[in-house]
C-alpha cells in the first residue's frame, strides 16, 4: 500500500475515534435506560434497603453521573468490563470462554454466504435471461423474506431431526463434532445475507462485463481465469466488500438469534440470558464488544476496498 493509501487509512482511523466515543457513551447510558435497579438485582429480592445501599456504594452508583462515567472509562482502559451479577465472574472471562463459538459461527456464516452468493451472482450477471437465472432470482426473493430463526428451525427439523445428518443442539465433543455442530447455524447465518451479496455482486459484474476495459482485455487475448481474476473480480469486488462491512451488524444479530435457536454457548446466547436476568455488567460489556466488532468490520472493509481499488477516496 503506497503513501497515499496510508494517508487515507490514517484519516479513516481518525474518523473511527468519535464513533467509538459515542459508542462508549451509549453503552454507559444503558445502565440508566434498562429497567430495574442494578444494586437491588445484585443484593437479591430479600435484601433490606440498607444492604441495597451498601451494594450501591460499592458499585459507585451513588456518585454523580460524570464521575461514574469517568470510572467506567478508566476500568475499560484496564480491560476491566466488570463482574457478572449472577456468577461473579469477570465479564472478560465470560468473553474468553464464549467468544470462540461466536467467532467460528460468524466466519462460517460469512464463508457460506460467499460460497452461495458467488455462483448466483455470476449466473445472474452472465446469463440473466436463462431459466436457471430466473429460478435463482425467485429463490433469492424467498430467502430474503424468511426470518433467520425460521430458517434455522426448518434446517434443524429436516436435516437434523428427520434425516439425522447433522447435530442440532449444542456443541458435540471433539473438533470434528464441533465443526459438524456449526454447519447448520453457519448456513442459517449465511442465508440471511446471501441475497444482498448475490444481487450486489451481480450488479457490479454486469457493469464490468459492459465496460470498455474488459472488451479491450478480451481483444488483446485475455481469457479464462486470468480475465476473471485480473479484470472482472478486482473491479467488481469493492462494492461487495463495502456491503459485507455494512452487513456486520446483521451478522452479529443473526449470531444472537442462531445461537439461541441451536443452543450454542456463544456470546449471543449469553447476551439474551444476561438481559433476561438483569445482569447489567454482562449486557454492558457484550454490547460494547458487539459495537466495537461492527466498527472494526467496517474499518477492515474500507481497508480491503482501498487495496482492491486505487481510486478509493474517503472524505
Amino acid at each position: 500500500m503506497n503513501s497515499s493509501r496510508m494517508q487515507l487509512l490514517a484519516a479513516r482511523l481518525l474518523q473511527v475515534v468519535p464513533v467509538l466515543g459515542l459508542l462508549l457513551v451509549v453503552v454507559f447510558a444503558l445502565q440508566a435506560l434498562l429497567p430495574g435497579d442494578p444494586a437491588r438485582a445484585i443484593a437479591g429480592p430479600r435484601a433490606t434497603e440498607q444492604q441495597v445501599q451498601v451494594v450501591r456504594a460499592e458499585l459507585g452508583l451513588d456518585r454523580p453521573l460524570p464521575q461514574r462515567f469517568v470510572r467506567y472509562a478508566e476500568s475499560l482502559g484496564h480491560l476491566d468490563l466488570g463482574r457478572s451479577n449472577r456468577s461473579n465472574l469477570p465479564v472478560s472471562t465470560i468473553v474468553e470462554q464464549r467468544a470462540g463459538v461466536t467467532i467460528a459461527l460468524l466466519l462460517g456464516g460469512m464463508a457460506m454466504s460467499i460460497a452461495l452468493s458467488g455462483p448466483a451472482a455470476f449466473l445472474l450477471a452472465l446469463r440473466p435471461s436463462s431459466w436457471p437465472a430466473r429460478l435463482v432470482e425467485r429463490g433469492l426473493a424467498v430467502v430474503l423474506n424468511c426470518p433467520s430463526f425460521w430458517v434455522g428451525l426448518m434446517l434443524a427439523t429436516v436435516v437434523g431431526l428427520k434425516l439425522r445428518l447433522l447435530p442440532v443442539g449444542g456443541l458435540q465433543p471433539g473438533v470434528s463434532g464441533q465443526v459438524r455442530s456449526l454447519i447448520l447455524p453457519s448456513i442459517t447465518i449465511g442465508l440471511a445475507i446471501m441475497p444482498f451479496l448475490a444481487r450486489s455482486a451481480a450488479t457490479s459484474l454486469r457493469e464490468v462485463v459492459a465496460s470498455d476495459y474488459l472488451m479491450t482485455a478480451r481483444s488483446v487475448g485475455g481469457r479464462g481465469w486470468f480475465l476473471i481474476r485480473r479484470h472482472m473480480l478486482r473491479n467488481a469486488l469493492p462494492p461487495v466488500v463495502t456491503l459485507l462491512g455494512f452487513q456486520a451488524g446483521a451478522l452479529l444479530f443473526g449470531a444472537v438469534v442462531v445461537e439461541q435457536t441451536f443452543g450454542l454457548p456463544g456470546l449471543g446466547a449469553e447476551m439474551i440470558t444476561a438481559a433476561a436476568q438483569r445482569d447489567f455488567p454482562v449486557v454492558q460489556g457484550l454490547t460494547l464488544l458487539f459495537g466495537f466488532g461492527i466498527v472494526l468490520c467496517n474499518l477492515l472493509a474500507d481497508v480491503a476496498v482501498a487495496c482492491l481499488d486505487p481510486r478509493t477516496q474517503w472524505s
